[in-house]
């Protein structure tokens, strides 16, 4: 009897550190959806020289109009990198990846944090330097392996929580079927003869 109480309290363990596991990584997802929304509405803003220069212009009061720019080539376009892991607070990986984003013309404007840097680079370079010539793609947005170690666990412990209870469970049927075949107390029945059945 002892055994099934152990057996029963080990199997509703498992199953309360699987709630309690599933509600972790709910919650880490969570985090990280809040933390990619609030990064898109707090960032630095940065003055392009196009709008200095209408500022600027409003202040004087001069209404001439720069028509003879092409508005293509006036302005900066930026965009964030992301990595899965801290990469970027090793000072080599983040030289390499600001390296790479050079050959597309990209600059780097801040590091967000371990995991994000901003870049900009003048809109005029989409036409001038092609996406062909390089080894990557120039509007990339994630940096590094996809791989993380946090998707393997989790995989692993789902797979253990939901293998181990199962089997604890046959284990205990079983051993609880054997102990009451032996403590149950035969029954004789009288041998039949087979010359007294008409």
């Amino acid at each position: 009897m002892l055994e099934v109480v152990v057996c029963s309290l080990f199997v509703s363990s498992l199953g309360l550190q699987a709630v309690v596991l599933g509600n972790w990584m709910y919650w880490q997802q969570s985090v990280n959806t809040n933390q990619d929304e609030e990064e898109e509405e707090i960032l630095t803003q940065y003055e392009s020289k196009e709008n200095a220069l209408v500022v600027q212009q409003q202040l004087n009061g001069s209404s001439k109009q720069q028509s003879s720019r092409d508005p293509r080539l006036v302005g900066w376009e930026f965009k964030i990198i992301r990595a899965n892991r801290n990469l970027f607070r090793n000072p080599a990986v983040l030289q390499c990846l600001c390296e790479e984003e050079a050959e597309a013309g990209w600059i780097m404007l801040e590091k967000l944090d371990d995991r994000r840097v901003r870049f900009k680079r003048p809109i005029a370079l989409r036409e001038i330097i092609k996406a062909e010539f390089l080894n990557y793609d120039p509007y990339r947005s994630h940096y590094g392996s996809s791989w993380q170690p946090i998707n393997w666990l989790g995989a692993i412990a789902a797979l253990v929580a939901l293998t181990l209870p199962a089997y604890l469970g046959y284990v205990l049927v079983s051993q609880t079927l054997a102990s009451s075949s032996q403590n149950q107390i035969p029954t004789i029945f009288p041998p039949v003869d087979q010359q007294s059945v008409p």
